[in-house]
């Protein structure tokens, strides 16, 4: 081999790994290549589908245990929906609606009681999104992805600032949103009201660096809670033992009361007794004394 065909071959392997490498980072950053300058509608909808990644695996396998005995859970859940099952569970609003429907036997050991209230209000957004209906406020739509990220956060808390990256997009989204033409079925674009323009690099770059120090402060908050349960659980053995220690003693303290007061009627009675044998010794040792007098005379 000659030496360019040596040098060729090193090109080639760095030219390779370079591809590689850029190939590696693109995957990182595609969804966010991929949500930039989109509408708000299309904003919510790469929401719903990170939501339904993370939900799907988890969904099924909780389902698949509570309908063990079925053949697929999927249609005995959408059974039980009244509604066929045409999407799947990577459907998001059928997975929010097996969420709702199920709660209590499949969910509610796992998730907190005030993430049950959510789903509905999700449900709700997902339906004016499949009707281009969403509201206009800003506020709404935020409040939205923020229920998306708390139901999120329990099962992959690492898409957390990503959601909130997705919240601000939302705020400064383009100026148009799509419609539905009543007439003819179409789809449209409506303008809505002057927005500011989207974040730079430079703000989404602070951002995501506020991100990761409040999600370091999470994380050592959720240590102290763990912290404070623990010493909190030990209290509460410690009293448990204590409480059993005095009910024993008050056990005990019953007991030396009943055998106490036995005795004491055991004492009355041999008292009783004590006092007629020695009248009885009187009235005799009477009789003696009479008759002994009434013989000498």
């Amino acid at each position: 081999m000659t030496a360019d065909n040596l040098r060729t071959t090193g090109d080639d392997e760095l030219d390779s790994s370079d591809d590689t490498a850029t190939v590696e980072t693109s995957a990182a950053n595609v969804r966010a290549e991929r949500v930039s300058g989109l509408s708000r509608h299309a904003l919510l909808a790469d929401c719903f589908e990170l939501m339904a990644e993370v939900l799907g695996p988890f969904i099924d396998g909780r389902m698949a245990g509570y309908f063990e005995d079925e053949e697929s859970w999927r249609e005995a859940a959408a059974n039980r929906l009244g509604r066929s099952n045409e999407h799947g569970d990577t459907d998001p609003l059928f997975q929010l609606l097996v969420l709702r429907r199920f709660w209590g036997p499949v969910f509610a050991d796992y998730f907190g009681v005030d993430l049950r209230g959510i789903i509905g209000e999700l449900i709700d957004t997902r339906n004016k999104w499949a009707h281009f209906n969403l509201p206009r406020d800003p506020d709404a739509l935020d409040r939205s992805v923020l229920a998306i990220e708390r139901l999120v956060s329990p099962l992959a808390p690492e898409h957390g600032g990503e959601l909130r990256i997705r919240r601000a997009q939302l705020r400064s989204s383009p100026h148009l949103e799509p419609t539905v033409n009543p007439s003819n079925g179409t789809t449209e674009s409506t303008p809505v009201t002057e927005e500011p323009s989207p974040p730079s690099d430079l703000e989404v770059t602070e951002l995501a660096t506020q991100l990761t120090e409040t999600e370091s402060v999470f994380r050592d908050l959720q240590e102290k809670y763990g912290d404070v349960v623990s010493e909190l659980e030990s209290s509460r053995q410690v009293a448990a033992r204590k409480q059993l220690l005095l009910s024993a003693l008050e056990n005990q303290l019953v007991m030396i009361q009943t055998r106490t007061t036995a005795a004491e009627a055991i004492l009355a009675e041999e008292r009783t007794t004590r006092y007629r044998i020695e009248w009885l010794v009187v009235g005799l040792l009477a009789t003696l004394t009479l008759f002994l007098v009434l013989a000498n005379s």
